[in-house]
């Protein structure tokens, strides 16, 4: 399920989603702040291995990614640090959110770093300046030393 919001936005995000609901306001939140949403797949479809993460990178080149976590929070977490540190992830910002970000921290042993998005404006405005953050790294990362 891949759907591009504008081909011509400058940057692309590719959103790695556990819930649907949750996919439909942040991606109508980027389109509307001038991002092109790429709504990847599920995040259990990467889990499962129905989606190939690095060549899912490879094709689109977002330069940010949404992963989003449920539970079960500390399988969830294991795996999500595997994506977080794959190769293919160099140069590219990451933003982590969820829907319990007390949970997501009591299953991983401290502060996760996620953003919680619970459907209210003021969660998507954090995100959206999270992916600027993230925007912002990523470039740092891709200028030349």
């Amino acid at each position: 399920m891949t759907q591009a919001a504008s081909p011509a936005t400058k940057h692309v995000v590719a959103l790695f989603n556990a819930s649907d609901d949750t996919a439909d306001m942040v991606q109508r939140m980027l389109a509307a702040s001038g991002f092109s949403c790429l709504v990847g797949c599920h995040f259990a479809d990467l889990k499962n291995g129905r989606i190939d993460f690095a060549r899912y990178l490879g094709a689109f080149d977002p330069t940010v990614v949404i992963i989003d976590i449920s539970p079960p929070y500390k399988e969830n977490w294991h795996f999500f640090k595997s994506l977080r540190d794959h190769t293919a992830m160099e140069g590219r910002g990451l933003v982590l959110t969820t829907t319990n970000k007390d949970r997501l921290d009591e299953a991983v042993g401290g502060d996760s770093q996620a953003f919680e998005i619970v459907g209210k404006p003021y969660d998507l405005d954090q995100i959206k300046v999270a992916i600027h953050a993230a925007l912002n790294r990523a470039r740092e990362v891709k200028r030349p030393s």
